[in-house]
């Protein structure tokens, strides 16, 4: 999985923006933004939070710790995320058939719900 400093870099270029617009909209110097992306200083906590929600990605992910962009949400249901760690792991023909299964499902639901009975 791609560092921080590295994933600060891919973000910044993905949105097309010059360090000293990413910079200014975090409050921060164009030099420690440069020194960030270069891997010569670590980020903190705060900063850390404000690059996260400047980009719209999680904590988690701008750390390595996660391969999931999104942040989480609070109020998030326990069970899904559990299940969203579980599909991380699946090879590819087993997501291809989780995909199959889920659309056998939605379509299964819809119908249920037109009809106006839905299994308890």
């Amino acid at each position: 999985m791609d560092s921080f400093p590295t994933k600060l870099k891919l973000l910044r270029e993905e949105k097309r923006i010059t360090l000293e617009r990413v910079a200014d909209e975090l409050a921060i110097s164009k030099s420690l933004l440069w020194d960030l992306e270069q891997g010569r200083r670590r980020v903190h906590g705060d900063l850390l939070r404000k690059i996260a929600q400047f980009f719209d990605v999680s904590s988690d992910y701008l750390l390595g710790l996660s391969k999931h962009r999104a942040r989480n949400v609070i109020g998030a249901d326990p069970d899904l995320v559990d299940l969203m760690r579980r599909v991380e792991g699946l090879s590819p023909r087993g997501k291809d058939q989780l995909t199959r299964l889920l659309e056998w499902v939605s379509e299964v639901d819809e119908r249920e719900k037109k009809l106006g009975s839905s299994p308890a």
